[in-house]
């Protein structure tokens, strides 16, 4: 995915809707905005789906404190997702960024290993709150099965999470070794979750919770 940036910082709503709307019309498939600003870039979202939901892929990069990042990707075909299709690029995303860390750690570049971590840490944040603050719920509500799937897909995230904070740590030391070590250990943890997701509980949504649309909406602009 190839990122053109758009820097917004200190640009009105008004003008910050258009430029976006302009360079984004102006994306190839599979390619992206990379949006640049505060923490009131995410009043973009729910305009921007008004005129081109099924389209865009809005995926966090950096959450403050100095510098928010956004990467409003344009989704080839530009049709309408359901969850498999939905998260499951999602799943491609982080693996891909874990990818991009756990090279840089083995070749012991330091502060690359930085940059990637933190772009990963989002990512796989962003996935798990989307699941667990949206989609979990309401999977649970419509079939009734609150100790089902959902229930094991918590404890894998919060197992997971216990794993990226081990990274955390050894990135803020300087330890790049331990980064690799960790790194081995979260990907069977990701490979093991995401075959689960994909083969059984997102099937599960989309065969459940009729029209996705209104929830696949609101996970976006988690």
């Amino acid at each position: 995915m190839n990122n053109t940036v758009l820097n917004l910082t200190g640009v009105d709503d008004a003008t910050r809707l258009e430029r976006l709307n302009a360079g984004f019309a102006s994306l190839t498939e599979g390619n992206a905005l990379e949006l640049i600003g505060d923490a009131s870039l995410a009043t973009l979202l729910e305009p921007f789906q008004a005129s081109n939901w099924g389209k865009f892929d809005w995926l966090p990069l950096e959450n403050g404190p100095a510098r928010w990042r956004v990467a409003v990707r344009r989704v080839p075909g530009g049709r309408i997702r359901r969850i498999s299709e939905f998260m499951g690029f999602d799943h491609e995303r982080c693996d891909a960024l874990y990818a991009e860390m756990e090279n840089a750690a083995q070749a012991g570049e330091l502060e690359t290993t930085r940059q990637r971590f933190a772009a990963f840490q989002v990512a796989m944040t962003h996935h798990f709150d989307m699941e667990e603050k949206r989609f979990f719920p309401a999977f649970e509500q419509t079939t009734g099965m609150t100790q089902g799937p959902t229930m094991v897909m918590r404890m894998e995230h919060r197992q997971m999470l216990g794993v990226i904070g081990q990274m955390g740590q050894a990135v803020a030391s300087g330890d790049v070794s331990g980064v690799t070590r960790s790194a081995s250990t979260l990907m069977v943890l990701m490979r093991q979750h995401n075959i689960k997701e994909e083969q059984m509980l997102y099937p599960m949504g989309d065969m459940h919770l009729g029209d996705v649309q209104p929830l696949l909406k609101a996970m976006q602009a988690v």
